[in-house]
């Protein structure tokens, strides 16, 4: 990751932009006019990186500013009977999809207007798909979950999860 964060930084100078600019269309443009003179190889040499890094690189400083990848995620089927937090109960299973993933716990949204933390002790190899278990996480944002609930802490607004399986 720090080698990508230094590629972006390395690549913002060679097209003579900053990081407030990333999303507006002179970015795009500027962008578009470095590959047309250096060429991807050229690029990649300058900053001592790979065509495919290089290309996440374009991708995401070229992303309109209100872009997010996650809007185009299938959603789960939330049951219509569990809609707030104190309709959980320990034990019940669900379906969720990851909204983000930290080096503590992957984050799900379960339906009930509150995320719910599935702890990274719970995620083991067992659950997870072969393809998974090559990442260090094994989870990441718009995958679908099926999780029970294991413990919830209404005054402090936390609700646990285990993973039983990725869908």
């Amino acid at each position: 990751i720090a080698l990508i964060l230094c590629s972006v930084g390395q690549f913002l100078t060679l097209v003579g932009e900053s990081h407030c600019d990333i999303g507006k269309s002179k970015m795009q443009q500027k962008v578009n006019s470095i590959i047309e003179r250096e060429g991807m190889d050229g690029i990649t040499k300058k900053l001592n990186t790979t065509e495919q890094t290089l290309q996440i690189i374009i991708d995401a400083l070229t992303q309109p500013e209100s872009f997010d990848i996650r809007k185009d995620f299938d959603q789960p089927d939330f049951k219509k009977s569990i809609v707030c937090p104190e309709d959980l109960r320990v034990g019940t299973i669900l379906t969720g999809r990851v909204e983000n993933a930290t080096l503590f716990g992957v984050f799900v949204d379960i339906g009930v207007g509150k995320t719910a933390l599935i702890p990274i002790r719970s995620i083991t190899e067992d659950k997870l798909s072969k393809a998974k278990k090559r990442r260090s996480l094994g989870l990441g944002p718009g995958e679908k979950v099926e999780v029970r609930v294991r413990e919830i802490d209404l005054p402090r607004s936390r609700i646990t999860l285990e993973l039983i399986r990725v869908l």
